[in-house]
């Protein structure tokens, strides 16, 4: 696998196993000690910059692969190769079992500010949770697979518009409302989830990969089943994007 491919795919909890580093859990980042200074290092567990270690005590840096060829004295074809064959995300770690929570969920004026309809969040499960809850203050989107089994909720705070949702749930494994979408018809895929409410309220079938900055494996395969795809993302992520698209398949994409 391509080294951009390695830091997409592979899992950086079960990587860092796999090479005999110490981790502990933080949110979207795993501390671990630094093999430089043995202070507290960060990497990104997912999100932008994933698999990107940084240690603020002696400003030591790197990726997951350069610390599989530090700590295991690898060359980096053979860290490369031992990340890409033991430690990629695969179909197994996607949720099995159905999502027996509820949440009352609250049409928002923060909704209505966005343009988005009560209706319209009737349909598609997304509110403010009532109540003291995880995703309390956040706008949450309930969550399903490909094959409509609801697997979690992602929720956006309202007061700064990160993300939150449980540890269990990996947005890499999913694309927002693909259970829902006809597959031979022209499809519109964005990373902004308000935006993607917005296009399906405009009557159009469209799907989100809840705002990464780019294009797991996983999401690449989903997308694949789809014969005719239009993007609609930041310029900022038009490359990374088309070039993802590009080496992955060989369908009809337009970008607008």
């Amino acid at each position: 696998m391509k080294y951009r491919d390695i830091l997409q795919a592979v899992d950086t909890e079960k990587a860092l196993t796999l090479i005999g580093i110490t981790t502990t859990n933080q949110g979207a980042y795993i501390k671990f000690p630094c093999l430089k200074c043995e202070n507290t290092a960060i990497i990104k567990a997912y999100g932008d910059k994933k698999n990107l270690y940084y240690c603020p005590e002696c400003k030591n840096s790197g990726h997951i692969i350069s610390l599989a060829m530090e700590k295991n004295k690898l060359d980096w074809q053979a860290a490369n190769n031992l990340l890409a064959s033991k430690a990629v995300i695969i179909n197994a770690r996607k949720i099995t079992e159905e999502l027996n929570i509820n949440y009352e969920l609250l049409y928002h004026e923060y909704l209505k500010n966005k343009g988005i309809l009560k209706e319209t969040c009737e349909c598609l499960e997304i509110g403010v949770p009532k109540g003291k809850t995880m995703l309390a203050g956040s706008v949450a989107f309930g969550v399903r697979d490909e094959n409509g089994m609801k697997v979690a909720y992602y929720g956006i705070r309202m007061k700064d518009e990160k993300p939150v949702y449980h540890k269990s749930f990996n947005p890499e494994m999913y694309l927002y409302n693909f259970d829902r979408i006809d597959k031979n018809e022209i499809v519109y895929f964005t990373t902004d989830m308000f935006k993607c409410i917005g296009s399906i309220e405009n009557g159009r079938q469209c799907i989100c990969n809840f705002g990464l900055p780019y294009l797991s494996l996983m999401q690449l395969e989903l997308l694949n089943d789809i014969e005719r795809t239009i993007v609609l993302v930041d310029e900022t992520l038009i490359r990374t994007v088309a070039i993802q698209l590009a080496e992955y398949h060989r369908k009809f994409y337009h970008f607008e």
